[in-house]
């Protein structure tokens, strides 16, 4: 009865959020902060966290906040993130709230995840009485460009340890490329975002009188058949190989090429396999050509990755507390491209990353993230808060 009571009163608080947290995602709306520039985001959301009664801590990692809240009971300590930078756009929508800083836009949702977190920070320490263990509310920057987590890690924010990271994005694609409305929470089992593998391919020319863009090209036509490698992988369903040219440097340098690319994938595990394919097909050019050839690792990103049983075990958690409004996704292609959430997960080992619906068709919301025009539909805000408050304290209480 009195856990029941908790979460009658979680859902109470959530509902009476409601305009405080559309005013909280406004007001970071209207002033959104490039990547690692986020001063103003990262006060308002510190001193927010203290009004609530919670421990802060700021300039994590740059101008990462992290606010600890602590039950009335022991137990154990769980994370939630939310990431706060925003993007270099000229926003376009006709609203109240447009940005009113010329070129920079809130594009891919961060504005809402700051503000779901807040409102599930104020939620929770209204029932602290009935809370054991800790949360540790980590408010990253710098997550576009996916310097943000690691900067974080590197500076701390991990100690104490945490069981486990959990945190969402809000998204308009749910099952089948279909449209996830405001309302609906989405739990990916397996690969829940693209992990990506940059890397610089250095050929060094042994003769002279070279014409580079056309030698270039040639290169890039062996690189390309990388995207071939899947159709003859048995695991090809759980692993797509996905190869980009991120940038051609088209300079003689030292009698050197450069060609900057990347691939992604759907399970780290696969990696050492797709390098293997990736060398096999540089030997085979450098073998062709008579030139040296070196590969040289840029980046490493893992993919978000929600462990099944974990997935299955939050599914039919959520299902209870929201019925048809949690949406079950099982073996599709990550619906978009990485998030450095994924280093976290990874350094933990443990937890869970959540998709929030912001479609509405009616409204004519339906425009993806990375557009000038995108929005979101603001009835997601307080269900998300409602959704994650109730699902962050049933983990804590089930240990």
């Amino acid at each position: 009865m009195v856990v029941e009571r908790a979460y009658q009163l979680i859902a109470e608080k959530a509902s009476n959020l409601r305009n405080e947290i559309i005013e909280i995602r406004r007001n970071i709306y209207m002033y959104p902060e490039l990547s690692g520039d986020e001063r103003r985001t990262s006060q308002f959301v510190a001193d927010k966290l203290r009004s609530c009664g919670i421990d802060v801590q700021t300039n994590i990692g740059g101008y990462g906040v992290v606010g600890l809240l602590n039950g009335s009971k022991p137990g154990e300590t769980i994370a939630w993130r939310a990431d706060m930078d925003a993007c270099a756009m000229q926003d376009t929508i006709d609203k109240p709230y447009k940005s009113k800083i010329d070129g920079v836009k809130h594009v891919c949702g961060h504005d809402a995840h700051t503000a779901i977190a807040l409102g599930i920070a104020e939620t929770l320490a209204s029932v602290k009485e009935y809370l054991q263990g800790t949360i540790k509310f980590i408010f990253q920057p710098y997550e576009e460009g996916t310097k943000g987590a690691l900067r974080m890690i590197e500076d701390g924010v991990l100690h104490p340890r945490p069981r486990a990271i959990y945190g969402l994005h809000v998204t308009n694609w749910g099952v089948h490329q279909t449209y996830l409305q405001a309302g609906q929470l989405s739990m990916n089992y397996g690969a829940a975002l693209f992990g990506t593998n940059v890397f610089n391919v250095v050929v060094t020319i042994n003769r002279e009188h070279i014409n580079l863009s056309s030698e270039q090209d040639i290169i890039i036509h062996y690189l390309n058949r990388l995207n071939r490698y899947h159709i003859t992988c048995e695991k090809a369903s759980q692993n797509i190989v996905d190869f980009k040219i991120i940038e051609r440097d088209t300079v003689f340098k030292n009698n050197e090429i450069h060609v900057k690319a990347s691939f992604r994938f759907a399970q780290l595990k696969y990696v050492d396999e797709i390098h293997e394919e990736l060398h096999r097909l540089m030997n085979e050019y450098q073998d062709t050509n008579n030139y040296d050839v070196r590969i040289e690792p840029v980046k490493l990103m893992p993919p978000v990755y929600n462990d099944e049983h974990e997935s299955e075990e939050a599914y039919l958690m959520l299902q209870q507390r929201i019925g048809d409004h949690a949406v079950a996704i099982r073996h599709e292609f990550p619906p978009h491209g990485m998030d450095d959430f994924a280093l976290f997960q990874n350094e933990l080992g443990s937890g869970l990353f959540f998709f929030l619906g912001l479609a509405n068709i009616e409204k004519g919301i339906t425009v993806g993230m990375h557009h000038p025009n995108f929005d979101i539909d603001e009835e997601c805000l307080a269900f998300g808060v409602k959704t994650m408050s109730m699902f962050l304290f049933e983990v804590l209480c089930k240990k």
